[in-house]
């Protein structure tokens, strides 16, 4: 059973490709602009314009209306088309399957090649150990099946898929211009809160009863904490806040809880003992600003010396306090007092105590905290529904290629030439080319210098400390893709490894680390 829309053929990719791979040294035109199109490139959508000098490896020739797939980590999507043409050759680096198909239209291929299904297909036969150094082999992709509609349908497709991507894009800015505005609606009830304005009816103009005072005088208590001197405990006791509790301005001790012992809470740490409804925010940044309230899940808490507590007192509620801190006025006048190195930044507790509340009648506050309470209330949930529309816009994109290439996207017309027929003219007309033209002689590529894996330790060295990434290795020694990958392997191999490779669930990649001798 044909499970084609009508007059589409399934074909393999290396049928319609009539790319014949020529390769350029562009350092030997050292004083030649070159328009590269390389993998680090492509997020900018803009192929880089570089110095034949500043190009250290061999390149392959491309024209306007190619297509290329990139080999390396095709888990991520990278599809580019070849841009018409300009002032300077165009080139592209040897991490590119490139496709062309004179007949057939471009843009077809390109949003093919981009939807989940190929996406699928290529990622099933990628050799390599996971993550960056996966990678896709040319003479196995272009066995891969290729979908092709009839010539005017493949506009038609075109046209349709480039209008509702721009609508989707378009509802994407909308969101993001409502998360914005989301932003700055809660700065103002912030400051209509802490000018009075929100309570200017309910209170009354006259605001003489409004004091100005520091931290240290309206408030029992301001502490920094500390570390414990003998560690954190394998079972609970007293729940232990460090700034990573603090989620959305609110505590999260269900990611990585940490306790300490009743005599370290007691004795060494007894001056940052913390107490719910206390007020928490963090003084070592970036970023500064993180602030909770301590909730009552547990009796007694501490905290680590990048927090500092303000407790409320007899003239403080925790909520003013907790929108006093929220609105970061504080803060923003004594950034350019904070102090630290390496690009962080660190307020001292003598900052905290002098930090300047206006403090309303206790009863006002609660009326302030209430309002604003409802109107955070009112501002989440249409946040709530703006992040739950732009999950939903996420998924659209590949929706709309799936129902393109299942022929559901327009209707198909019967009186289109069929794309067999197409294709059969295609492969008549290479035939005859074939045949009267030959072939153009291929450049071989210079022999590799093999890369010895003492090589690659040593411009590890030159890279910043932490976990990196295959290509940022790659960018730091400027060679090519092959060569790197069997120096790696053997790294990761040895008995006594150099180098580990480990998954980072924050950028979704695999990364290598050092091991130390």
């Amino acid at each position: 059973m044909n499970d084609l829309p009508p007059g589409w053929i399934r074909v393999n990719l290396g049928a319609i490709n009539e790319f014949a791979s020529l390769v350029i040294n562009p350092a030997s035109q050292p004083d030649v602009i070159f328009e590269l199109y390389s993998v680090p490139a492509f997020p900018t959508h803009q192929p880089e314009r570089l110095a034949g000098a500043a190009i250290g490896s061999v390149k392959q020739l491309v024209e306007p209306d190619d297509i290329l797939i990139c080999k390396i980590n095709p888990r991520i999507n990278r599809v580019w088309k070849v841009r018409p043409k300009g002032e300077f050759r165009q080139i592209a680096s040897s991490e590119w399957i490139v496709v062309r198909s004179p007949v057939l239209s471009p843009d077809f291929l390109r949003y093919y090649f981009s939807t989940p299904v190929f996406r699928d297909l290529i990622c099933r036969g990628v050799t390599g150990v996971g993550g960056s150094l996966t990678r896709a082999q040319p003479k196995r992709v272009a066995t891969l099946p290729v979908l092709i509609a009839p010539l005017r349908e493949q506009h038609r497709i075109v046209h349709k898929i480039r209008a509702t991507l721009a609508r989707i894009e378009a509802c994407r800015d909308r969101l993001d211009r409502v998360q914005s505005l989301l932003k700055n609606l809660r700065q103002s009830i912030l400051s209509a809160a802490i000018s009075g304005k929100l309570t200017e009816k309910w209170r009354g103009k006259d605001v003489s009863d409004w004091t100005l005072e520091r931290a240290d005088e309206v408030c029992a208590k301001v502490q920094n904490g500390g570390t414990p001197a003998e560690g954190f405990l394998d079972h609970p006791n007293i729940p232990f806040l460090k700034v990573y509790n603090i989620v959305n301005q609110s505590i999260d001790f269900t990611s990585r809880p940490q306790f300490i012992s009743t005599a370290s809470h007691d004795k060494a740490l007894k001056r940052s003992q913390t107490l719910p409804g206390d007020v928490l925010m963090n003084i070592v940044g970036p970023p500064l600003g993180k602030v909770a309230i301590v909730p009552d899940t547990h009796p007694e808490w501490n905290i680590n010396q990048a927090l500092t507590l303000f407790r409320p007192g007899p003239r403080i509620t925790s909520g003013w306090l907790y929108y006093l801190l929220c609105k970061g006025d504080n803060l923003a006048a004594i950034l350019h007092e904070t102090r630290g190195s390496a690009g962080q930044i660190n307020v001292s507790l003598s900052q905290c105590r002098h930090f300047r509340f206006p403090v309303p009648p206790v009863a006002e506050q609660h009326e302030i905290v209430r309002r604003v309470d409802a109107l955070f209330a009112y501002a989440d949930a249409l946040e709530a529904r703006c992040l739950a529309a732009r999950r939903n816009i996420e998924r659209l994109p590949a929706a709309t290629l799936d129902s393109a290439f299942r022929g559901q996207l327009i209707p198909q017309d019967p009186e289109d030439e069929p794309a067999g027929l197409l294709l059969q003219r295609l492969q008549a007309d290479k035939t005859a080319r074939s045949q009267t033209t030959p072939l153009p002689k291929r450049t071989r590529k210079p022999r590799m210098t093999p890369l010895s894996p003492e090589t690659v330790l040593e411009s590890i060295r030159f890279l910043p400390d932490g976990p990196f990434t295959f290509d940022e290795l790659r960018r730091q020694l400027a060679v090519e893709y092959d060569a790197l990958k069997e120096a790696v392997f053997t790294l990761l191999s040895e008995k006594q490894p150099a180098l580990k490779q480990v998954f980072d669930p924050e950028k979704q990649t695999m990364t290598l680390i050092r091991i130390k001798p």
